[in-house]
């Protein structure tokens, strides 16, 4: 069971009759007692428009009856994820499988507001898509509906909402089908050309695309024993159980280790959120360098996750398919943090002395960042501090810090130090 499914439980799709209309069952029973008086009094006019408004109460109900029996309604999706500014294709299709038409039919498919509109004041906003025809027996209709995406998050699409009834209109009946569907819109990814952040070890270069040497740390695989090998590379357990020489095949420097760390504490929830936007296009930005130049990456944050699916946390790994999960925890995190620094940073040290490199995209530095991140330089960890303030900072650090107050500033990232 997917978040999703989780927060929005399956719904009952039967047809239910709206309340408010006129023709309710004290007005039936007020017009039943009128015809009996009319009668009694032999009044022939009254009786016959009492009964032909009863007549016509009753046939109005059974067509509103009948009226969503056998109409389905799907909705597909063009994409279930995209960038900010990319468009989004919602097509609705309703069919009426049945002898009896339908003299009108409302469909409406509630949006969320920031997903519908780029405003800043798009949580004010009514997003409501809304379609009405008319449909003969045994016939479809299809709606096609193009969105631009506004904002990066979580979105969750509501079931499509049909109403329609007898030809008056005096019995609508409305249904929801389709269920619930999501649509993971990315942050922006923006072109990084220099990202300067190299291990302080012995074990070669933590970027470039070919190295002759080999990080020890990281065994990939054992191959058989040839002559040019020394005996340092030989797997003596694994030469014990094929009975023969083995020797250790090492992963090369060249495919380094990123663990991209989102500190969600260091935003203001209530504020502005353009820091924490610029900050999550910033790791998304790095994640796809990190993929061009077939490296490594993982994602570790503290941020709180929008649908409410746990921790923001994706283990190191490459290639597209790797991005694209990171795309997808970027879209659902929120300035909120889910736990405190504290613990994000105790994961931090241990990330440390695994060897692998930092890159961190921040909002304000607190002094308790600065501590844990001065901290982590004096271990010789690589790492890469990127502060998304709008404004200039002159503060100097004892670790790699750089300033990122636009796109502009992720074209080259290297490390402003003393």
């Amino acid at each position: 069971m997917t978040a999703t499914q989780a927060a929005y439980p399956a719904h009952d799709s039967r047809p239910l009759e709206l309340t408010g209309h006129v023709f309710g069952r004290a007005t039936i029973i007020t017009l039943l007692g009128l015809l009996v008086i009319a009668a009694w009094f032999r009044q022939t006019a009254v009786v016959t428009l009492i009964g032909l408004t009863l007549a016509t109460v009753g046939f109005s109900k059974l067509w509103s009856t009948l009226a969503l029996r056998r109409v389905h309604c799907d909705r597909v999706l063009s994409t279930r994820g995209l960038f900010v500014g990319e468009q989004l294709t919602i097509t609705v299709r309703l069919s009426n499988q049945k002898p009896l038409p339908l003299p009108w039919v409302d469909v409406s498919q509630l949006l969320p507001p920031r997903l519908a509109s780029a405003l800043p004041d798009a949580e004010n906003l009514d997003a409501t898509l809304v379609r009405t025809a008319s449909m003969p027996w045994y016939s479809r209709v299809t709606w096609r509906e193009q969105l631009c995406a506004g904002h990066r998050g979580w979105y969750v699409l509501p079931p499509v909402k049909v109403v329609s009834g007898d030809i008056l209109g005096l019995y609508p009946r409305a249904m929801e089908q389709s269920g619930f569907d999501h649509v993971a819109v990315y942050p922006r990814i923006y072109p990084v050309r220099r990202l300067s952040i190299r291990r302080t070890d012995a074990s070669g270069d933590l970027l470039g695309r070919v190295s002759l040497q080999e990080d020890p740390t990281r065994m990939r695989g054992i191959r058989d024993y040839q002559p040019q090998d020394g005996m340092r590379r030989v797997h003596w357990k694994a030469t014990a159980r094929h009975q023969q020489l083995m020797v250790r095949l090492y992963e090369p420097s060249a495919v380094s280790r990123l663990v991209l760390v989102l500190v969600a504490d260091s935003f203001d929830p209530l504020g502005d959120d353009a820091p924490f936007e610029l900050a999550a296009s910033t790791a998304a930005s790095v994640a796809h360098y990190c993929t061009e130049h077939q490296m490594q990456f993982g994602l570790l944050s503290n941020a709180r996750l929008g649908d409410g699916s746990g921790h923001a946390r994706l283990s190191p790994g490459g290639g597209d398919p790797q991005l694209i999960a990171l795309l997808e925890i970027l879209a659902r995190a929120t300035p909120g943090p889910a736990h405190p620094f504290d613990v994000l940073a105790r994961e931090l040290h241990a990330l440390s002395a695994s060897g692998v490199g930092l890159v961190v995209a921040a909002g304000r530095l607190q002094p308790q960042h600065v501590d844990v991140f001065t901290r982590l330089a004096r271990s010789r960890c690589p790492m890469l501090v990127l502060e998304t303030t709008p404004e200039s900072s002159t503060r100097r650090f004892a670790f790699g810090h750089k300033c990122v107050a636009g796109p502009g500033d992720l074209l080259d990232l290297g490390e402003d130090r003393q």
